[in-house]
């Protein structure tokens, strides 16, 4: 699906028999340099909740109707694509039930264009990616017609430049069911020590602390924001070895390549 219906490259795979799980990657571009999609099959797990909280995936196409045709043409399961002022958009599904969303645009540098995920409070959630996790304000939309407010939030200087992550209030709606089947966003930055003495002092909850992972001996650290969604930075140079050559139903770790964070 990822490769034949969204045009993505099947980067790496990586068989961990001993562990009990298998990764794939797969993006538009280099992991050193774009953001790609992480999924992981569990041996004897077949079946994960989605939950309430996770809204989807984003991917920029040329044409949305396009790509709605060819998945139709395979069996996937397709909405009739929307026009909301000059931006067309539509929603699919991958055959587990993850959602996409296929915006179209022109050229673009990289077609992973944002994760959306639900939040209890817009307001808090925008102080803590700032304070916590550095990222950049790019846009809020206040909507009281569906009352909803949404905000997207990243690193570059341009939301169109890069993978933005979309959070998204509804009025009234402070807890949302996480489900099972999305693991976290990841994000490289230099140091990860650093990098979670400045999350846990702007509120983050650390459920793994910065260190080597066993067996890959890459560096990470994973934090909790105050809504329970997962984040996992991970140490750019150690990231770029365990690429190296000859150096997991699923679930879905949505991996930004993002600027990495200073500090």
């Amino acid at each position: 699906f990822y490769v034949k219906c969204l045009g993505m490259t099947l980067l790496r795979r990586r068989d961990c028999p001993d562990e009990k799980y298998t990764n794939a990657f797969l993006g538009y571009g280099a992991e050193d340099s774009h953001c790609v999609i992480e999924l992981t099959l569990n041996y004897g797990w077949d079946k994960y909740q989605i939950g309430t909280g996770f809204g989807h995936i984003g991917i920029a196409v040329p044409n949305v109707q396009k790509v709605l045709d060819l998945i139709k043409s395979k069996g996937g399961k397709v909405a009739a694509p929307v026009k909301v002022g000059t931006v067309v958009h539509a929603f699919v599904e991958d055959p587990t039930g993850y959602k996409f969303k296929l915006i179209q645009r022109g050229q673009t540098r990289e077609p992973f264009c944002q994760v959306s995920l639900r939040v209890g409070d817009i307001d808090r959630t925008i102080l803590f990616y700032q304070d916590a996790y550095g990222m950049k304000l790019f846009t809020r939309k206040d909507n009281p017609a569906q009352k909803k407010t949404f905000a997207y939030m990243g690193y570059d200087e341009s939301e169109m430049r890069t993978t933005v992550l979309e959070f998204e209030y509804s009025y009234g709606v402070e807890e949302y069911d996480l489900g099972t089947a999305f693991a976290q966003i990841a994000i490289g930055t230099n140091d990860v020590y650093k990098t979670s003495a400045a999350a846990q002092q702007a509120g983050a909850k650390i459920v793994q602390e910065a260190g080597p992972l066993p067996g890959l001996n890459t560096k990470i650290v994973s934090c909790l924001d105050p809504d329970g969604w997962k984040t996992v930075f991970v140490d750019n140079r150690d990231f770029e070895k365990e690429l190296e050559p000859a150096a997991y139903s699923y679930r879905v770790t949505a991996m930004p390549n993002l600027k990495p964070l200073k500090g």
